[in-house]
C-alpha cells in the first residue's frame, strides 16, 4: 500500500532513539507521514509524542494506515 503525505499511520516495528535521551517508540506508535519516499529514504514519519517533531524513516511495510473516525 503506498502511503500519502498527511496520512496518519502506525508503526509496526520499534523505533530506537537515534542519539542518547532522544526518543524512541514502540511499535503500535502513531505518527503522520511528511514526506514521501521520492524526497526521503523512505517514509519520513512525525511519530506523535516526539518532542522534536523530526520525521523517522519508515520502510512501507514497517507502517500501516489508520482509520480515522468519522463526525
Amino acid at each position: 500500500m503506498a502511503f500519502s503525505k498527511g496520512q496518519r499511520v502506525r508503526t509496526t516495528v520499534d523505533a530506537p532513539s537515534a542519539w542518547d535521551g532522544g526518543f524512541s517508540a514502540p511499535a503500535g506508535t502513531l505518527g503522520t507521514i511528511a514526506d514521501l519516499p521520492a524526497t526521503y529514504g523512505g517514509y519520513g514519519v512525525v511519530l506523535d509524542g516526539d518532542p522534536d517533531k523530526l520525521p523517522a524513516d519508515y520502510r512501507e511495510d514497517e507502517l500501516e494506515a489508520v482509520q480515522e473516525p468519522e463526525d
